[in-house]
């Protein structure tokens, strides 16, 4: 999955880490970037505007997934453009920046919908925390067919189910851990093996057991003992309701 990502930022040097920091497949050098932050080709950065005139042109014209969204700009407040987008009924998620650090900037930001709100001077790591819980929300929303408790319970942070600290890690890859979901979800009261559940998405039980791992930890599945005829134990994974 490729995310469409508008930067609205008038400080150049700002602008371009963000854009270097959301193409590039290692971060961007630098004392505050994460050790392991992979962007594995998730963000397609379509536009970077300095002003909010040249933002709204632009904000209408592609109606990007996200948009980092600086508040102070030459020609006005980044919050009257949010306003606007939400007036216009354009759904883009919006992430703020800004070195303001007046409460009431914090309050009605959240009144207008903003998804997170970073302040400055910005701490990558945090960024990428953020980022992460924008695909948590991206994927909870691709994946699901109707409304759950666990559903909801991700989008709004109650009980994250996938981490929010870190990326990935190396070896899970957004698109089959997308399948997996997607086979639990259509299968809500089966509980699967790795092998059945490699055979049911198409990779080896080795690969399956990863991703399963990897959500168990991350508390999307839960595990149980399963003893065969020979009385090997196996562990089967059922979705979290």
């Amino acid at each position: 999955m490729t995310y469409s990502v508008v930067i609205v930022e008038d400080e150049v040097e700002v602008a371009q880490l963000l854009a270097q920091y959301l193409l590039l497949p290692n971060g961007v050098a630098g004392n505050n970037t994460p050790k392991q932050s992979l962007r594995q080709g998730q963000y397609q950065v379509v536009g970077i505007a300095g002003n909010l005139a040249t933002a709204k042109a632009l904000l209408q014209a592609v109606n990007p997934d996200l948009v980092l969204l600086d508040i102070h700009l030459p020609d006005g407040n980044g919050l009257d453009l949010l306003s606007d987008l939400r007036r216009l009924n354009i759904k883009s998620e919006v992430m703020l920046l800004t070195a303001a650090k007046e409460v009431e900037i914090l309050e009605k930001a959240m009144q207008l919908g903003a998804s997170d709100f970073l302040v400055k001077p910005l701490m990558l790591s945090r960024l990428d925390q953020a980022l992460a819980r924008f695909e948590a929300r991206q994927q909870c929303f691709s994946a699901a067919v109707e409304v759950t408790q666990s559903m909801v319970d991700t989008l709004f942070g109650s009980k994250e189910r996938v981490s929010t600290t870190t990326r990935l890690p190396k070896g899970v890859d957004s698109l089959t851990l997308k399948k997996i979901i997607t086979a639990f979800n259509e299968h809500k009261e089966t509980a699967f093996t790795a092998q059945q559940m490699g055979d049911l998405v198409g990779v080896s039980r080795s690969t399956a057991r990863r991703y399963l791992e990897y959500m168990l930890e991350a508390e999307q599945v839960r595990a149980d003992q399963s003893y065969g005829s020979i009385g090997r134990p196996e562990r089967c994974y059922k979705i979290c309701q």
